[in-house]
């Protein structure tokens, strides 16, 4: 390993080299690149590193949205690198979003020497506090000096990387690098002796400093609380939000089961696109379009116990119904320390891993003394204490209910495919989510493809092992280009993405991003001239004033974008068109590692009647039941 450092030129490109191993040391093994000055140094450690992968990408704001989606799918930072002055700025908007999800980055932003701050000095601006609260933690490196010990460049990067991914608080972390000249790899001689007190750490593929992973769980008497709860629940309600793995999806499925809790699972859990099991065959009760069921909340019984696992969830829909409901019992749990509470109704919040959580809870049903290491399988356990006939009953309406809706949009869904009607905004979610292949990557969109998606994607599917990826910590419509490469990236399987128009003119520039990635893109790309979701706000009966600030109509064409990244392009107009197109997408995408765009016109106005009227067929169903 001493290789790596024989022959540096300089003590700026020995710090680099530090920086850069220490990071590939921690896992962290990906830099998105993006060309300056300042951070030549960096820039020239990544390149020498045999184990360090570059992506270089000309804007600092897609890279930084890159590096996030990348984050996304494999849980583990990348690093970010880019010279001084507003080329940090860039990084802001993913750094948000990083906070509010809690997703690890570790940002290397090059900088000017001390003597040059707030002199006027070129492209130089205070950069340290730059990210304010949105970071988890900052230092200011100094410039290199032989003064100063090179195990404290690595301790800092293993304390930076430590906080970036620690399991209750992950999101970005800021190390703000100085240099002097000279920045490019020029000798300028320095002591052979300065790196003697890392012969040790030469000599390992170690971290200086390696911190051992804690994971926040439940204690005993906390688990015992928790199940007198959930077995005097009558009507209780499930509710997963955005989920890290296949196994807390798992430990949700058990724990479900284990305590005859009906799920809503939102479209960021990995749960809703199916594959969990139906009331029918004996298994946990899943309720895919709750949201459709609440168009006529009147069938509902009123939960009396909520138990909400992971993330936020997308439907409105459910968040004012919660909050009309008012449950006796509110129970939030989820890995980090954040409050999600928008309605002011949490009883209690445990801050604990879901897995964990489930693996607690779960004993509780057990004798006192019998094992602890229960599996369960998804059989439901039989009623618990105080559960019983309500319960059955609960559980019985709610699967009724929810069987209604499915029928519904099905026989909505099979009626397109039939007639080969013109292609709807609601079809393109129902034909992705059965045309996607086990294993791909999904990344949805916010404003309409997200809420489409989890409101009306088909949820038949037996076996599914779908990544979902999305940018709902601050739900912003930048980044999502990039942002759905990164996760490409790092899920290292063909994925789709369903993007509006107004965000793909945001994010189009990362085009560039998604020709040189390693995995290909499906596009999904609905075109309805505007801002869709403000067709469905209030807003939208102000005719003098809503086209021209909300609508924001354009003459955007697509296909010339696709031409300026060297995209493959195609337009779809019929259901029949569509569902070949994406075919065909994923097939090039499989075996040539080719990205499609999939350009779909769709009208507003339209839009918005085809979910008008799909919901009046729904509510019919409701009404139907109830009478």
């Amino acid at each position: 390993m001493s290789n790596l450092f024989t022959g540096a030129e300089n003590l700026n490109i020995v710090w680099a080299l530090l920086i850069v191993e220490e990071c590939v040391r921690n896992n962290v093994t990906l830099f998105c690149v993006s060309p300056g000055s300042r951070s030549t140094p960096l820039a020239t450690a990544v390149a020498r590193h045999t184990k360090a992968e570059a992506v270089v990408c000309v804007d600092e704001r897609a890279a930084a949205f890159y590096a996030l989606g990348y984050a996304r799918a494999t849980g583990r930072a990348a690093a970010l690198i880019c010279t001084s002055g507003t080329a940090v700025a860039n990084y802001l908007p993913a750094v948000v979003e990083a906070s509010q999800d809690a997703v690890p980055m570790l940002l290397l932003t090059a900088d000017r020497p001390p003597e040059l701050r707030e002199t006027g000095s070129n492209q130089t601006i205070p950069q340290p506090a730059l990210f304010g609260d949105f970071v988890r933690w900052k230092f200011d490196i100094p410039c290199p000096d032989a003064q100063i010990a090179p195990e404290v460049i690595l301790t800092t990067v293993d304390y930076a990387l430590a906080r970036a991914s620690s399991a209750s608080s992950s999101g970005a972390v800021h190390l703000n690098c100085m240099f002097r000249e000279p920045l490019a790899p020029t000798s300028l001689p320095f002591s052979p002796s300065y790196l003697q007190s890392l012969a040790r750490w030469l000599q390992t593929t170690r971290p200086w400093t390696q911190y051992a992973p804690s994971l926040p769980t439940l204690n005993a008497e906390t688990a015992r609380e928790l199940a007198t709860v959930l077995l005097s629940a009558q009507s209780p309600l499930l509710i997963v939000g955005r989920l890290r793995s296949r196994e807390e999806a798992a430990a949700v499925i058990r724990l479900a089961a284990a305590f005859r809790l009906p799920i809503i699972p939102d479209i960021a859990s990995g749960l809703r696109l199916g594959g969990v099991g139906e009331n029918d065959s004996g298994e946990v009760v899943v309720l895919p379009y709750f949201d459709q069921m609440l168009l006529l909340p009147s069938v509902l019984a009123q939960p009396d116990v909520v138990l909400h696992l992971g993330g936020s969830f997308v439907s409105k829909r459910l968040l004012q119904w919660l909050e009309r409901s008012k449950p006796r019992e509110y129970i939030v749990a989820d890995p980090t320390p954040f409050r999600n509470d928008p309605n002011h109704q949490v009883t209690m919040r445990v801050q604990a891993d879901i897995a964990l959580f489930a693996a607690a809870l779960i004993p509780t049903l057990l004798p006192k003394g019998e094992g602890q290491d229960i599996k369960p399988s998804l059989k439901p356990s039989p009623p618990g204490r105080g559960q019983g006939e309500g319960l059955q009953a609960h559980v019985k309406v709610l699967s009724a209910l929810s069987n209604i809706v499915v029928e519904t949009l099905r026989n909505a869904h099979d009626e397109q495919e039939r007639t080969n009607a013109p292609l709807s905004e609601i079809a393109v979610a129902a034909i992705v989510s059965r045309g996607i292949p086990d294993g791909d990557g999904l990344f949805l969109s916010n404003s309409m493809p997200i809420r489409d998606m989890d409101m009306y994607a088909d949820a038949s599917r037996r076996a599914v092992s779908i990544a979902i990826g999305t940018n709902r910590g601050a739900s912003g419509i930048d980044g999502i280009i990039a942002s759905a490469s990164g996760f490409a990236r790092g899920l290292g399987r063909t994925t789709t993405l369903i993007i509006g128009d107004v965000a793909f003119i945001h994010d189009s520039n990362s085009l560039l991003l998604v020709a040189q990635n390693l995995v290909p893109l499906v596009i999904v790309l609905i075109n309805n001239a505007g801002g869709g979701i403000f067709s469905f706000l209030p807003i939208a009966a102000h005719s003098d004033i809503f086209e021209q600030f909300w609508g924001t109509p354009h003459t955007a064409d697509f296909q010339a974008a696709a031409a300026f990244a060297g995209l493959r392009y195609v337009a779809a107009q019929t259901t029949q068109d569509f569902r070949i197109a994406y075919k065909a997408a994923l097939e090039l995408g499989r075996t040539e590692k080719r990205s499609t765009i999939i350009e779909v016109r769709t009208d507003r106005n339209t839009n918005l009647a085809d979910h008008k009227h799909l919901q009046a067929l729904i509510v019919s169903g409701l009404q139907e039941y109830r009478s």
